[in-house]
């Protein structure tokens, strides 16, 4: 009998822990698990799942937020009842809670991932005070946690971390085949337009590059609530013409295959998607050294990419040049960097999830 595995998910829209756990439930199902996800959320999607994933969307009769808290738990806690599955997969810190609640007196295997900083909303902000106290009661109900990077894993007590393991994102398998021609005088960028992503650090450095080096362009794909202000920081540097902002795209390494560096800027990250895939692109890559230690788990410095301190400025301005004006650095860099598509591909690190399930 096939074992079924009962994937929740916030939604199938943009975000990096949406979008491993999308491949993560389609590699199941191809590998003969019988495979459903609660989608908790009805907005857009932007990743498919496949026709053998059974997907159950949530869906509310109105807006107030204790109705649909309680609809929540209550929908999943049917789901779980009626299907009867062997093991409960939920990521990100919400979405961890409601599940554990719906499972509460169930006897089911529970598998949580935190997906971020397990500490901080921004780099200003610490998690609010029922966030930290429902960890505390929640989480050690699960019966195993997920994280990316060691870093996240220490943030808590030795009771979670006896229960835990190490599991980074995979690559996807649909990546374009390396570029190897001449790259565009582009730089880009990817992630949701928030704080922790500090794509104003980006802007400001690439100010810097662009009085040197004018005809470079800097892209920062993707979308969020910072847009506005990340417009008006571009208007006063009067980089109008040279720093663009596209939103989501569903085809994103095909647009940025032949760029000439791809920056991640963040002030905190877990293991960032776009970065993994932009190295097994072959993309000469600088990223922050940053909390939660994703970056340096893949980039060893100077050697498959560059990692320079979260919130230096003058750092990123430096290695931006560096690469811009040492051709055969970056293509050294560039050669290294495709190696990762061999250690992080698809089927090593789901088999590690198959291991914990």
């Amino acid at each position: 009998m096939k074992k079924k595995i009962l994937f929740v998910n916030a939604s199938l829209t943009g975000g990096g822990s949406e979008r491993v756990m999308t491949t993560l439930a389609n590699y199941l199902a191809d590998n003969g698990f019988q495979v459903t996800m609660i989608i908790v959320r009805n907005r857009e999607r932007t990743y498919e799942l496949n026709s053998k994933v059974n997907d159950v969307q949530l869906t509310y009769k109105n807006n107030n937020k204790f109705y649909i808290l309680y609809k929540r738990i209550y929908e999943i806690r049917k789901i779980i009842k009626q299907l009867n599955p062997d093991t409960i997969i939920s990521f990100m810190t919400d979405i961890n809670f409601f599940t554990i609640l719906s499972c509460i007196n169930l006897k089911k295997r529970v598998i949580i991932s935190e997906r971020a900083h397990p500490l901080l909303i921004n780099v200003n902000e610490k998690k609010p005070l029922y966030i930290r106290i429902l960890k505390k009661i929640l989480y050690p109900l699960a019966d195993n946690i997920v994280f990316q990077t060691k870093f996240a894993k220490s943030c808590y007590p030795l009771k979670i971390q006896r229960k835990s393991c190490i599991i980074p994102n995979p690559i996807s398998p649909d990546l374009p085949n390396v570029y190897e021609g001449l790259r565009k005088k582009v730089i880009v960028a990817a992630g949701r337009l928030s704080e922790e992503k500090n794509f104003s650090m980006l802007i400001s450095a690439f100010y810097e590059v662009s009085k040197i080096h004018k005809d470079y362009k800097l892209i920062i794909y993707g979308r969020g609530h910072m847009l506005g202000e990340l417009k008006l920081l571009r208007k006063k540097l009067n980089l109008e013409e040279k720093v663009k902002f596209p939103g989501y795209v569903d085809n994103l390494m095909e647009r940025i295959k032949n760029a000439a560096i791809y920056v991640s800027s963040s002030d905190f990250e877990g293991i960032s998607n776009s970065m993994l895939e932009a190295l097994a692109m072959g993309i000469p890559s600088i990223c922050t050294d940053c909390p939660v230690g994703g970056a340096a788990m893949v980039i060893e410095n100077n050697k498959n990419g560059i990692l320079i301190p979260a919130g230096d400025v003058t750092a990123l301005r430096d290695a931006m040049l560096k690469m811009i004006e040492d051709s055969e650095f970056a293509n050294l860099l560039s050669i290294e960097a495709v190696k990762v598509r061999q250690k992080y591909d698809v089927s090593k690190i789901c088999k590690r999830w198959i291991d914990i399930i």
